[in-house]
């Protein structure tokens, strides 16, 4: 079963479209001394909004190299569309809850080896202060969302009727946008993040309430802001988080900030128009920005604005992707895409990402008179009626196998993480006179994560191709010749 959302999806669409050291030259190679490695980060992948509890979808995200799996929790779908007279919405048994699709899902993902992630997303009507548009929500209450959490974090909890623990939480999705929350000004004032700011905590408080070791995370945001529609990220965290200045040098603005903001882990929803190195306004947050919120937030860090559980408050990345082509007519040629899955990988990782969710699985299914630029064909899988039948796109092995090997003067830096993130060593083959030679071998850290700097003149004419191969796994190959930045829609160009 998938419960996409097309309307959103539409109009989302429409928004945002607009190792060690190494010595090789030509024909030979020698041997280097190991570089000292740096202590393993964290690293893991996965993918966002798992919308079949089909066993074969978990073990298409194992193949695709991940560990984690993403589902929304749909307190609409859950919870009675009529508020009874009488029930109890903290009692994760009440019989007005209706949670089989999703315990389902919990299931099927813990026994495939995946860390489940809930999304609590949506709100039936009468939680809601005010008439939504579309399929966003609007003004939620507090206190509802409170109880709807404790009933499911208590279902979740590993305690509850033979049900796995689920122990990352995230609430709401996306509230610099219009399309998911409303208001986001009432007379011309920005109201957003002072609406989400008291949702946020009354969740971290909801979920902590019920499991203290569980982690929470700040919802997503969105990566651009649109006139109208959407607050740049950098704005809306500001004003989250109560911060001022450039965003060069952030600092907090004056007074307490209520207390502060509550999460444990802070996401962002980094979809391009352009390359993986692509940078957007100032108030935007595209791939080639990450640098920028992390300035922010570790100056909020340091000014105490967020209340989680570390001192260095993680980053994370659970959206992304590209449409690709086929099927898309105006998504990324396969090709290119294949080179930049990789290096959007790369570039997260230097940017202190901590995991990265990739959106989505499998391409969504068609729809008659709907465009493809107001579709989603980010999968990566071709889309089949039958999950077990879906096809992998040949960008997912570039997920699954992430490697690079980028050129700076005489030195091509390389870097990769292995398939699910397991440590062993690793070769660097280069394409030479026809065929693979191994020109190095390295080793991963703990969380498959390999790197090192080659001092070499192959490539330099930009012919060529450099691959990693771990337990007989072979990487794509990096092509010598990159393809630069150029702009294109997330979701497909418009034909």
């Amino acid at each position: 079963m998938r419960t996409p959302k097309r309307s959103a999806v539409g109009m989302l669409a429409a928004l945002l479209g607009t190792v060690a050291c190494l010595c090789l030259v030509w024909g030979a190679a020698c041997a280097g001394s190991a570089a000292a490695e740096p202590a393993p980060t964290p690293f893991l992948t996965g993918i966002s909004n798992v919308y079949s509890n089909d066993p074969a979808a978990f073990r298409d995200v194992k193949k695709a190299g991940g560990t984690l799996a993403l589902s929304p929790l749909r307190w609409d779908v859950i919870a009675p569309t009529q508020q009874p007279a009488i029930w109890n919405p903290e009692d994760p048994a009440d019989p007005n809850y209706d949670w089989g699709f999703f315990d389902d899902w919990v299931r099927r993902a813990v026994a495939a080896g995946l860390t489940p992630i809930l999304d609590v997303r949506s709100a039936p009507r009468w939680a809601q202060g005010c008439t939504p548009t579309g399929e966003a929500i609007c003004k939620p209450d507090p206190a509802a969302l409170a109880a709807f959490t404790r009933a499911a974090v208590r279902r979740y909890s590993g305690d509850f009727g033979g049900l796995p623990w689920v122990r990352y939480w995230q609430g709401l999705n996306e509230p610099n946008l219009s399309l998911f929350l409303e208001p986001q000004y009432e007379n011309g004032v920005l109201v957003s993040p002072d609406i989400y700011r008291n949702l946020a905590n009354t969740f971290y408080d909801a979920v902590k309430s019920v499991m203290p070791r569980n982690i929470v995370m700040a919802a997503g945001l969105g990566p651009i802001a649109v006139s109208r529609y959407t607050i740049g990220p950098i704005q809306f965290t500001k004003r989250l988080l109560c911060m001022g200045g450039p965003n060069r040098n952030p600092r907090p603005l004056p007074g307490d900030c209520g207390g502060g903001v509550k999460f444990d882990v802070f996401d962002i929803h980094p979809y391009t128009t352009g390359g993986p190195t692509h940078q957007g306004g100032p108030n935007d947050v595209e791939m080639g920005d990450l640098g920028k919120l992390q300035t922010l937030l570790r100056a909020a860090d340091r000014a105490g604005r967020i209340k989680g559980i570390y001192r260095r408050t993680p980053l994370w990345i659970t959206e992304f992707g590209w449409d690709s082509k086929p099927p898309d007519p105006g998504g990324l040629p396969m090709r290119i895409e294949q080179q930049w899955v990789s290096e959007a990988l790369y570039e997260a990782w230097r940017a202190g990402v901590d995991n990265f969710l990739w959106y989505s699985l499998a391409d969504f299914p068609p729809e008659p008179n709907v465009p493809f630029s107001e579709s989603l064909q980010t999968g990566l899988f071709f889309y089949s009626a039958d999950v077990a039948s879906e096809r992998p796109k040949p960008v997912m092995y570039s997920f699954r196998f992430p490697f690079v090997a980028i050129r700076k003067g005489r030195v091509l830096t390389v870097w990769g993480r292995t398939p699910n993130g397991a440590a062993g060593r690793i070769a660097i083959q280069a394409h030479l006179k026809g065929r693979w030679r191994m020109i190095a071998s390295l080793r991963s850290d703990s969380v498959g994560v390999f790197q090192g700097r080659v001092r070499t003149a192959y490539g330099q004419n930009r012919h060529g191709a450099i691959r990693a191969v771990v337990r007989g796994q072979r990487s794509v190959p990096f092509p010598m010749r990159r393809v630069p930045d150029f702009r294109h829609a997330p979701f497909g160009d418009v034909g």
